[in-house]
């Protein structure tokens, strides 16, 4: 009796997330032991759109979807969010394992879990496959490069938050020496990583949007760079970059926008290793302070959903 009202006050104490996520138990077989939240708006209909956000180390799924805003998107414009979560028994910092063999081939480790999530999603929320979306901050945006090469056939586009490009790691050694900025690759280097993992895909590859501080002092913004070059020799752009400072009159931020907005690179300035939000709840604001959420009136999530078109 005891151990059965001890349990009981356990479940009535444990803390309900700040995001309203949804955990979901059972969405496949789950190779990489990760966990799955989910966040469906009131109202969403059938062949909704679908986005992935990946948290950063030493976050959640909670924290990263109070902290992005994805929600308050999700709600405004309908559509669907899931939000994979690590463990500390995988990663004892709770980071995406992005540098480890096992965990970032296709249909392997994490890399398979965060599959069967958009699976399930799809199938029981009647999601539009062609519609889905994926993003994540540092260790996140590592392994959403992951994600985007191993699975072009599935993803419109990702955006990168302080990411990584693929390739650019096997170890963890080798890990640290990409969040430095010392793995510099030529544009067919880069890209051959993705293509010689898929040399049966005839479709396109995803379109790329990057955001990167300035001033980060975990991954260097030389990654920005490497990704720009790798999604370049994917997408065969040639031409000059278009640069836009100041965009939307903030003096922090400049645009860069290559052919027919096949990849878009915002470069913050004063602006270390975080997303960049701007609270507020008017149409194009979002987030919440934090640590690793910084106001630069500019809310990055927002401008990944549009460079996504799914904002109404």
């Amino acid at each position: 009796m005891k151990i059965m009202i001890f349990l009981s006050l356990f479940s009535f104490f444990q803390k309900t997330p700040e995001s309203g996520i949804v955990k979901i138990n059972d969405f496949g077989s789950n190779p990489g032991n990760l966990e799955m939240f989910q966040y469906v708006p009131e109202g969403l209909e059938k062949n909704a759109p679908l986005v992935i956000v990946l948290h950063g180390c030493a976050q959640s799924a909670d924290t990263i979807a109070v902290e992005s805003g994805w929600n308050k998107l999700a709600d405004e414009n309908k559509f669907m969010v899931v939000y994979p979560q690590q463990k500390l028994i995988n990663n004892f910092k709770k980071c995406f394992n992005w540098f480890n063999p096992s965990d970032i081939k296709r249909d392997s480790g994490e890399t398979a879990s965060i599959k069967q999530m958009i699976d399930f999603a799809i199938k029981q929320h009647k999601i539009n496959p062609k519609k889905v979306f994926i993003t994540g901050l540092s260790g996140g945006a590592a392994m959403t490069s992951v994600m985007l090469a191993n699975y072009p056939e599935i993803f419109n586009a990702g955006s990168l938050m302080a990411g990584i490009p693929f390739g650019a790691t096997s170890s963890i050694k080798d890990g640290l020496n990409a969040m430095k900025g010392n793995i510099v690759k030529t544009e067919k280097e880069w890209s051959d990583f993705i293509l010689e993992i898929n040399k049966n895909h005839k479709g396109s590859y995803p379109k790329m949007a990057v955001f990167h501080g300035v001033d980060d002092p975990y991954v260097n913004i030389i990654n920005a760079n490497e990704i720009i070059k790798q999604y370049k020799g994917l997408h065969k752009i040639e031409k000059e970059v278009e640069i836009i400072d100041a965009f939307n009159n903030n003096p922090d931020v400049t645009l860069e926008r290559y052919e027919n907005e096949q990849i878009i690179y915002y470069k913050i300035k004063n602006m270390g290793h975080a997303i960049a939000i701007n609270p507020g709840e008017e149409k194009n604001k979002g987030g919440k302070v934090s640590t690793y959420a910084i106001d630069k009136n500019f809310h990055s999530p927002y401008w990944s959903a549009i460079f996504f078109d799914i904002i109404k």
